[in-house]
């Protein structure tokens, strides 16, 4: 395998240990690629949480004429005060790496989802990468340039800076336009500890984006460090950093942290599956039964646990008891008795501060579990539509142009950074055709 190196100064050399005799950057980076490489390759038996907080910015005036990339940028360089935030939102989902490519799973779920992340998550930007496959990508890449630019001081620690290039055909980077994923060039530069020669940061820079991408600019910045699991360490993401820059000149950054980072091991009941498993860990009664519900019963649910929005995301697993027998229409016949549980998921947990500040929170639930016997559900809660209008709040939420209709979307107005919704809290929805095998 090639590795090509360019050098910044004519003869350079580099003292990688104390103690240890000097060292050619070319030999050094051999060295840490070659560890680099058997790391990435040993990522398929890991797994974490991954959590990802999203700030969107507040947009710029309507420009008096046609903005370029070019025009937003060079905007950009020359202001001095800070963007205002207009919204941030969090989600959390499960990653690993299976076949060279990143896939996500909700928590507690049984199965990893195959499908591209922009599959599973609807709404926000979102991309992939962070966990490992930018590494991959450049690492594992034999057509990539590298070259020293300098050691530099990184906390308590001397690190060793290079820069990369991977060409458009070298890529494996991809963004969507449209329906249609196209690769892209891009650079960064990444850090070597001195002594471990241990990845610290790698970070990513892609300013010529594809036409139809509707970006200007995309950068990453991902720090890493060792993580004790089991009987070892392994070297994993810490934290990353993603900024996007859009043609009409709006602002988006995601801040993904990982914890619970844990082995899988070979008696590990993982699946892979084209499609979501939807009923989380947490939700394993020992009997699964078909239960036909009439659609339009009124169905009254109280919180298990209290719901924290400085602390929940989208994907979590929540639960609610059922307040008061639900009985059939005419026949008065109890269909769901009084202390059955409710599972789902919370599918939005949001934070908008302009015009008005409010908390949106929407949850959707899908099993029902009486005993040790669980049971498809659906319902929806018709939420108050006049405070959706006056907030200026979408209350619904969208899949390629469908609305999802088993959820239930809360609205709280409020100055203040966080709001709980207390355990007990209570709600009155409606249940919907549920499949009867």
């Amino acid at each position: 395998m090639s590795l090509r190196i360019r050098q910044a100064l004519p003869v350079l050399m580099l003292v990688v240990a104390r103690g240890q005799a000097e060292r050619d950057p070319g030999e050094v980076l051999e060295r840490a690629r070659a560890n680099l490489q058997s790391m990435t390759r040993r990522l398929a038996k890991y797994a974490c949480l991954e959590t990802v907080d999203r700030i969107y910015y507040e947009p710029p005036p309507e420009p008096s004429e046609p903005l370029s990339c070019k025009v937003i940028q060079a905007a950009r360089n020359r202001r001095a005060a800070p963007l205002t935030i207009d919204a941030t939102d969090r989600l959390r989902l499960e990653v690993t790496v299976s076949e060279g490519h990143e896939i996500h799973a909700w928590p507690g779920a049984t199965r990893f989802d195959t499908r591209d992340v922009d599959e599973i998550i609807h709404e926000g930007p979102i991309g992939t990468g962070t966990f490992g496959t930018h590494l991959i990508g450049v690492f594992d890449n034999p057509a990539v340039d590298f070259h020293y630019v300098t050691e530099k001081t990184d906390g308590d620690r001397k690190v060793l800076e290079y820069r990369y290039h991977v060409s458009a055909e070298a890529s494996r980077y991809r963004v969507k336009t449209g329906a249609t994923w196209q690769t892209m060039p891009y650079d960064g530069t990444f850090w070597l500890d001195s002594e471990s020669l241990d990845l610290r940061r790698f970070t990513v820079e892609a300013a010529s984006l594809p036409p139809g991408s509707s970006m200007c600019q995309l950068d990453a910045t991902m720090d890493y460090q060792r993580v004790r699991i089991g009987d070892g360490d392994m070297l994993l993401p810490r934290e990353g950093q993603l900024g996007i820059v859009m043609d009409n000149a709006e602002e988006t950054s995601n801040l993904t942290t990982f914890s619970d980072c844990r082995e899988y091991q070979a008696e590990s009941a993982l699946r892979f599956d084209s499609s979501a498993d939807v009923e989380g860990a947490a939700a394993k009664p020992v009997v699964r039964e078909p239960l036909a519900l009439p659609i339009g019963l009124p169905i009254e649910l109280a919180l298990e646990a209290p719901i924290d929005t400085g602390k929940a995301a989208a994907g979590d697993l929540i639960s609610a008891k059922v307040m008061k027998p639900v009985r059939r229409s005419g026949s008065g016949d109890v269909v769901i008795p009084a202390g059955a549980i409710v599972r789902g998921r919370i599918t939005r947990m949001e934070h908008h501060m302009l015009p008005r500040p409010y908390f949106l929170v929407a949850i959707s639930y899908n099993r029902l579990v009486r005993g040790d016997i669980s049971s498809p559900f659906a319902a929806k809660y018709d939420g108050s539509m006049e405070l959706g209008k006056q907030l200026g709040a979408a209350l619904h939420s969208r899949s390629r142009g469908l609305e999802f209709w088993d959820v239930g979307t809360f609205l709280f107005p409020s100055n203040k950074p966080t709001f709980v919704l207390p355990a007990g809290y209570e709600t009155k929805w409606y249940t919907l055709a549920t499949p009867t095998r």
